[in-house]
């Protein structure tokens, strides 16, 4: 019987520039900010399209039980990924996404690993799998250190030193965006 070595997935560059290692210190929590800030960045964009077209459209009645919003970032986030290894939310919270080896994804790994996230991560936005699957992703790289689709994509998430303000901001741009958006449904049904 073979022993499957894993490999952590995620480094952590101190304020000093040092690269640390920490297989024991994964941030689960910033990676949580940054997708949902993209999430709720991609929400303000579409809502800004819907207010200059007047209003002619409208998310809701195309997705009534799996978000479509949701699935409509896959694209555009692996174009991110693909050309500049982050992602604005990412960005913000200092965060990369690179290949095992140092490079940037290539459009048709990062598209794969956003579907894999949409998928197994979030659960497609579906709200009861959504809890059930951030339980699943959040257990499993708090005990493995790597997500599922990290390791199959062979990605490195890399992290750089944020201050206090960047979460507190990350977060009111995510409630405000929520509580906007909560009597249109594009976070809850």
């Amino acid at each position: 019987m073979s022993e499957e070595i894993i490999e952590p997935s995620e480094i952590i560059i101190e304020k000093n520039g040092t690269v640390k290692e920490k297989t024991s210190h994964v941030n689960p929590w910033v990676r949580f900010l940054a997708r949902f800030l993209d999430y709720s960045l991609f929400i303000l964009f579409l809502s800004g399209i819907r207010y200059l077209v007047k209003g002619t459209f409208s998310l809701n009645e195309q997705d009534s039980f799996i978000p479509i919003h949701f699935f409509a970032w896959i694209p555009i986030e692996s174009l991110f990924l693909s050309t500049w290894g982050t992602t604005p939310g990412k960005f913000f919270l200092r965060t990369k996404i690179s290949t095992s080896y140092q490079g940037k994804l290539n459009y048709m790994s990062a598209l794969m690993r956003s579907f894999n996230v949409w998928l197994r991560g979030i659960g497609m936005g579906i709200v009861v799998v959504n809890i059930l699957c951030l339980m699943t992703a959040y257990h499993r790289i708090n005990l493995l250190r790597i997500t599922s689709w990290d390791k199959e994509a062979q990605t490195l998430v890399t992290h750089y030193p944020i201050g206090n303000w960047r979460i507190i901001l990350s977060a009111i741009v995510i409630l405000a965006v929520f509580v906007f958006d909560f009597g249109r449904g594009l976070f809850i049904r």
